[in-house]
């Protein structure tokens, strides 16, 4: 049987995130599938093969089942006028000779790149040294901030990503062919619907409504103007009936810590490290709402179990956020995000009434029952992989 490898550097992971549940889902229901890895952490686990740069430069060297001819004319695929675009060309181009030099790779073999980021470019150089075809997928910063190269598109059999906007904006921005971008939505395990179930209970009515964040301490997410829209609420306009718990790791954590004692919000707001996958259910359902104060994202799956929480959400429309949370329907979107605007929509949640917010409990749930659940989604997409090796 013809194999299908990954080919990333989010698997495996410190924390369990969608990525580890994709890749073990994969590893589990497919005979024909290994990962290549370039991920910082290590385990042993079966049909995981770790790459190792220095195997790469080795092979350029000292060339095992290619012609070092071959591998030097090949450079004038790596060089860029960027010095930073060089660099990462030539790190990625040395992961593909190592590939090349300890993976028994047939050209009829398929390679799926799993972030449109260094995993693509390594997909390319593999496909432009052995022949492979290659399938790659983008998400969210790997399209819109660190976004690759027309060239790398054109190569790929097929560019998946996981939201219909997504789609449109490659599809636009590369001039590339409509069918050759698929959408397959990421999800939450229906395992973690059930325990959320299982786990409700009715809530006791209270003044004071909680908010929940679960995101990352970076400036991508946003956490910096949502503590601004806090201090907007609570000091100028004197709405102190909210409390805000926030979870994530990177590095401004200590940065946000010092922003809240700053803005005496040490009442309103608790920062706190990244949340382990069993405690995440336990939060939704102590939250009355889901917050999420990106300024870039892809399809965020911490919306989705949000939906599976039965919460409403307020988030900003980036990416493909309205896909999911969907304005006036189960979310508040903010359009152009600022403190002012987050602000403003948090105060808007506040004076909804309870039939409202029913109402927007119901749809989230809902929409999550019909478009998010992980099993269903993965099984399409690697079956529709499989018809390619």
């Amino acid at each position: 049987m013809k194999k299908i490898y990954i080919l990333t550097n989010s698997y495996p992971e410190k924390y369990e995130t969608f990525n580890s549940q994709e890749m073990e889902f994969a590893l589990k229901n497919f005979d024909n599938i290994k990962i290549l890895s370039f991920s910082k952490t290590k385990n042993h686990i079966q049909n995981v093969i770790y790459l190792n740069i220095s195997q790469g430069i080795l092979e350029f060297l000292f060339p095992k089942n290619k012609s070092r001819q071959k591998y030097l004319k090949s450079l004038k695929y790596v060089f860029d006028k960027n010095p930073k675009e060089f660099l990462r060309n030539l790190y990625s181009y040395f992961m593909a000779l190592s590939i090349l030099r300890n993976v028994k790779l047939e050209k009829s073999e398929l390679i799926f790149s799993y972030w449109l980021s260094r995993a693509t470019i390594i997909a390319y150089y593999i496909n432009i040294l052995n022949g492979n075809n290659f399938i790659c997928q983008g998400h969210g910063s790997d399209i819109y901030i660190y976004p690759p190269q027309k060239k790398i598109l054109e190569k790929a059999k097929f560019i998946l990503t996981v939201s219909e906007k997504n789609r449109k904006f490659l599809i636009k921005k590369y001039s590339l062919i409509p069918e050759k971008v698929k959408v397959f939505r990421l999800g939450v395990s229906i395992n973690f619907y059930n325990k959320l179930e299982n786990q409700k209970k009715t809530k006791k009515n209270s003044n004071i409504k909680q908010f929940l964040s679960i995101s990352g301490y970076t400036p991508v997410k946003g956490i910096d103007i949502l503590l601004k829209a806090i201090y907007n609420l609570v000091y100028k306009k004197n709405i102190k009936n909210v409390r805000f718990k926030i979870f994530g790791k990177g590095k401004h954590y200590r940065k946000y810590l010092k922003s809240i004692k700053k803005y005496k919000l040490e009442k309103f707001v608790e920062l706190n490290p990244w949340l382990t996958r069993n405690k995440i259910p336990r939060e939704l359902l102590n939250a009355d709402c889901f917050i999420l104060p990106s300024r870039s994202e892809g399809l965020p799956v911490a919306l989705m179990e949000a939906c599976a929480a039965s919460l409403p959400i307020i988030a900003t429309d980036v990416g493909g956020v309205s896909e999911i949370a969907v304005d006036n329907y189960n979310a508040i979107l903010v359009k152009n995000l600022t403190p002012e605007s987050l602000s403003i929509a948090i105060e808007t949640f506040l004076n909804l009434n309870q039939n409202k917010i029913n109402k927007m409990k119901k749809k989230s749930k809902e929409l999550y029952l019909k478009h998010y659940i992980l099993e269903k989604n993965l099984e399409e997409k690697y079956k529709f992989l499989q018809e390619f090796v």
